[in-house]
């Protein structure tokens, strides 16, 4: 349930999104701030935004390595991953936005790949009353669950930036991000489903990953240690959306060609140095939680705020009236 609350709201931000970047079909959210709020306070709103950028794809890194070092690849060292993790992607990251969605495309094949291995957990022993009664934990944990659920589903903001780009008809825009938010929300509920019924509320308090746990009581003649299997191609996908936010970092600062790739680079450097503190639990669910909290205010009011303004100010969008 409380997936698909986060999944709700994500798509009622959809069409907050959708309405604001249609007064501004050639603008992405740092030029539309300044337009509205102004220079000076935009670009100070700018920089809020780049720093989100910035932490939440430095969490994203340490959350990947943290799992990868417990996982996968308990010898080696941290700042290891974290360094080829990041080379790569910010080797993808200066490359212009037609390759990176190229890179995009093809990753979306390991995602269904993924979507295949998950099928494969259906087998085996699944109890339904693990999950009854529905809703038991009442209305607020279910809220709580959900602020869990948009955090791991963040990524849509990037359609904030990505519009200007948009080759063709745009009025589909909002159609197509719709379909890849039910995909998203539908997934994630699906594996939440299995891991609920197939371990015991008890069980789960006491198990780190649930996901690849549920991978690991799987054995095939020909196909042994799912989990690893899992972990390996999940790298991908994640690796993903490190390049899409160190894009997004860099293109919130502006500038022209030459300056992106120096910013890029620079901010892959920050990133490297922010995933290199203790990966210890406490640090982490810190680091996770601020970012959650700056996500309300960057993904949901201030999209939300510029909308309202443009029916306030009646400013003129380039290209389009407002």
């Amino acid at each position: 349930m409380s997936i698909i609350i986060a999944g709700l709201v994500i798509q009622f931000l959809l069409v907050v999104y959708s309405n604001l970047l249609k007064r501004f079909p050639s603008d992405m959210l740092t030029d539309i701030t300044r337009k509205l709020l102004g220079n000076i306070i935009g670009r100070t709103v700018n920089y809020v935004v780049y720093f989100y950028f910035i932490l939440t794809g430095s969490t994203l890194t340490i959350l990947m390595v943290k799992i990868l070092n417990e996982q996968l690849l308990p010898l080696t060292p941290g700042w290891v991953l974290s360094l080829l993790v990041i080379a790569s992607s910010v080797y993808l990251a200066v490359s212009n936005l037609r390759i990176i969605s190229r890179f995009f495309v093809l990753a979306s094949f390991w995602i269904v790949l993924l979507v295949g291995i998950t099928l494969l957990a259906i087998w085996g022993t699944k109890e339904l009353q693990f999950i009854l009664p529905i809703g038991s934990v009442g209305g607020k944990d279910i809220l709580l669950g959900s602020n869990n659920a948009l955090l791991s589903m963040l990524g849509f903001e990037a359609l904030l930036f990505l519009f200007p780009y948009v080759i063709g008809n745009k009025k589909g825009m909002l159609k197509t991000v719709s379909y890849a938010n039910l995909f998203v929300t539908g997934f994630y509920t699906f594996v939440t489903f299995l891991c609920l019924i197939t371990f015991s509320p008890q069980q789960l308090q006491q198990i780190r990953e649930p996901v690849l746990f549920l991978f690991k009581g799987l054995t095939y003649r020909m196909v042994d240690r799912l989990d690893f299997i899992f972990l390996s191609i999940w790298i991908i996908p994640m690796t993903t959306s490190i390049i899409m936010y160190l894009f997004l970092a860099s293109k919130s600062l502006g500038g022209g060609k030459n300056s992106y790739i120096k910013t890029v680079l620079v901010n892959g450097i920050i990133v490297f140095c922010i995933s290199l503190i203790p990966h210890t639990d406490e640090i982490t669910d810190t680091l996770t939680q601020f970012v959650s909290y700056l996500s309300y205010a960057i993904v949901i009011g201030l999209p939300s705020i510029l909308l309202l303004l443009t029916f306030t100010y009646k400013k003129q969008g380039k290209g389009e009236g407002v």
